[in-house]
């Protein structure tokens, strides 16, 4: 039986365009304990392909302000009219500038819990608007109850822009287990549409084509490996404002014949499972990748810049090979090294899966979350004498879950 009542949780981000922080919203949204928590997800504009997975799950309702430009600051009105007309009890924001509007909005509706996140382990490079918010943010995420950033380089980013080390908590993402379902001879299917033979070997890399990804470090160090494995063939899985430079750059090191670019996929897992050693070159902006988590889920060798919280999934030598950021020799050293040595790849593909199951789980982020809810709700609520959580719905013979 349920006691007490839901606690109204509002998901605030962007847009839902196929990203990483946009996939961990929408899995955090649809794997919350409905018996406890009713959720809004808010987006700032609408029409991105994520939407769908929402529109029909259960115990989710998905609302868009339809903010009308980048220079429409009267949605920081209308989110906080919304919070107050849905009672909503905890906001988080993701990504800028959704935090910006986000927290401006808790602030006007009095919403009394109030969480950001941090979804990069280091930004070297970013644009002058971006700048602006960021800076407006960090002043107001000195109100947030909480900060919470998907690896321990996050944290350290943090931390450098001021934020109070009591208000940081770590809560690393999780992968669905529909992100590593890959049915019978999907993978193989893939492979021969990439036309990788018998022998072939495909090292691929699942990443928005933009400069924080750094593809041009994995097109050179394709064209390496090519001199040591002329057999290798290469595949670049996503899409962004880069990729027809990036095609470019693909013919003028010789590598259109092998290299593929796919385009952006819903599912990822049959390109991820074909691969035999995954791929990540980036420089910036890496917190907690969502492609080497699923790469790990599905069991693929890593190689991956040591960037970010990129060393905090797996340690070199276990999972994979980390090497430095923008070294192409150094990454076709480690890819070939993979490539070459079946024993050691096979050692690593086993890592991987532990590691996944250890660590990386949707259902351990989501409890992480539901712990923190709870936790931030009852400080807040012990000098409001709000109603009582309510407790979650057990059917006969089904344990409770403990939080």
């Amino acid at each position: 039986m349920v006691t007490g009542r839901r606690l109204s949780v509002a998901l605030l981000v962007n847009d839902l365009r196929m990203g990483g922080a946009e996939r961990q919203l929408v899995e955090l949204a649809k794997g919350l304990d409905k018996t406890r928590f009713r959720v809004l997800v808010v987006t700032l504009y609408s029409g991105q392909p994520l939407e769908e997975e929402l529109r029909d799950a259960d115990g989710v309702t998905l609302i868009s302000l339809e903010r009308g430009g980048k220079y429409d600051f009267r949605t920081a009105l209308r989110l906080a009219s919304l919070l107050r007309r849905e009672h909503v009890d905890i906001v988080q924001p993701f990504l800028t500038p959704a935090t910006f509007f986000g927290l401006v909005a808790a602030l006007l509706a009095r919403t009394p819990v109030k969480i950001a996140t941090e979804r990069c382990g280091l930004r070297l490079n970013t644009h002058l608007g971006n700048r602006a918010y960021r800076f407006a943010e960090d002043r107001l995420t000195r109100f947030a109850d909480a900060v919470v950033p998907n690896s321990e380089a996050g944290r350290e980013y943090i931390l450098s822009r001021g934020i109070p080390d009591r208000n940081v908590r770590v809560v690393y993402n999780g992968v669905s287990p529909d992100r590593a379902d890959v049915a019978p001879g999907e993978a193989e299917a893939v492979r021969e549409a990439l036309g990788v033979g018998p022998e072939g070997k495909l090292a691929g890399i699942v990443a928005s084509l933009q400069p924080a990804k750094d593809h041009e470090t994995f097109l050179q160090a394709a064209a390496i490996v090519r001199r040591s494995l002329p057999e290798a063939r290469f595949a670049i899985v996503g899409d962004g404002p880069l990729r027809e430079q990036l095609e470019q750059r693909s013919r003028e090191l010789g590598l259109d014949s092998c290299t593929t670019f796919t385009g952006p996929q819903l599912r990822v897992a049959p390109y991820i499972a074909a691969f035999d050693v995954a791929v990540l070159s980036s420089c910036d902006h890496e917190g907690c990748s969502n492609f080497l988590l699923e790469a790990m889920a599905l069991g693929r060798p890593l190689v991956a810049t040591d960037v970010g919280g990129n060393r905090e999934l797996f340690t070199s030598g276990g999972a994979g090979l980390l090497v430095p950021p923008g070294e192409p020799k150094a990454m076709a050293a480690a890819v070939v090294d993979v490539l070459q040595h079946a024993d050691a790849a096979a050692r690593m593909s086993r890592e991987s899966l532990a590691t996944f199951g250890a660590r990386f789980t949707l259902g351990g982020m989501v409890r992480a979350y539901e712990e923190l809810y709870l936790e931030l709700w009852e400080q807040k609520s012990a000098s409001r004498g709000d109603q009582p959580v309510a407790e979650p719905v057990r059917g006969p013979g089904t344990p409770g879950r403990r939080l």
